[in-house]
């Protein structure tokens, strides 16, 4: 696999077995369907270490990748970096600060926070791709992660894999939630395991610290609403409430092995925008 760039890879469980391929690369491994498109064209979808038409049908155990050419530059409209919040920046990596209700990546339009970061690359007269290594839902904020080449894109994304990669939320559900807990329950026929503990319970609602330790799509929205504790503002899973227009969930921290300085611990942090979600606190 010479020159290429592996973007995702996974072994299909076996509650996943007869979906079509690029559907889990899409929806399981949370391939953009412009990279999955990317990848057809370059024959980057692999099943079992071939390469394999979209529609093929997986089975338990199959292992599938997406790869890409690593020396591609992926190409997308720059947005003004005027409102971009930098938390953590070096010579391989950015950590930025994303606001509520701002995608993580936007292909087409100038509206993600991929976006802003390419303008900023632009500003500094940097001639470097954004490249996210992991994503945040568009109604949620907090630290965001780009490297700056494929080769700090592909150590971290192995990273992840690995487990190596911490991340900590704050979130604030319904009802009251007392005791702490982990919630083991699979998510597209895949294991799903989040860590909860209380902060500070209220009449109608608990401030928590949520710990990923897996990384399914949606999964502590989901995870929370299946125990009867949707996040506030969820109105995908929960309830949205009236005039809120944001969700209770916050990215307050990230941390891993910096894969470019021999290991070091990086952590990147987030201050919760506690004026934000006040109002969801009031009786």
């Amino acid at each position: 696999m010479k020159e290429k760039l592996v973007v995702a890879e996974d072994k299909v469980a076996p509650g996943c077995a007869g979906m079509e391929l690029g559907r889990f690369a899409r929806d399981v491994m949370g391939v953009s369907s412009r990279r999955l498109q990317k990848a057809v064209r370059t024959q980057g979808l692999l099943l079992n270490g071939r390469p394999a038409h979209s529609k093929t049908k997986v089975r338990s155990g199959d292992f599938v990748q997406v790869v890409l050419p690593a020396r591609e530059q992926v190409k997308l409209p720059a947005a003004s970096p005027q409102n971009l919040r930098i938390l953590y920046q070096d010579p391989w990596l950015l950590g930025i600060d994303k606001p509520a209700g701002l995608p993580t990546y936007s292909p087409h339009s100038p509206k993600g926070a991929a976006n802003q970061v390419a303008g900023y690359f632009l500003a500094q007269g940097l001639k470097l791709t954004p490249r996210p290594v992991h994503r945040l839902d568009t109604p949620a904020s907090g630290v965001l992660v780009f490297a700056k080449d494929a080769q700090t894109q592909q150590a971290l994304t192995e990273l992840w894999a690995q487990g190596q990669v911490q991340r900590c939320y704050y979130a604030i559900c319904q009802g009251r939630l007392e005791k702490p807990l982990e919630i083991d329950l699979p998510l597209q026929g895949r294991p799903a395991l989040t860590k909860v503990q209380p902060l500070a319970v209220h009449s109608h609602c608990t401030e928590l610290a949520v710990e990923l330790l897996t990384g399914r799509t949606h999964q502590i929205r989901r995870h929370l609403a299946a125990l009867g504790h949707p996040l506030l503002g969820d109105g995908r899973y929960g309830l949205a409430q009236g005039g809120q227009s944001r969700l209770a969930l916050h990215a307050s921290s990230v941390s891993f092995p910096h894969p470019q300085k021999k290991g070091e611990l990086i952590t990147i942090c987030s201050p919760i925008p506690r004026a934000e979600l006040s109002s969801y606190l009031r009786t």
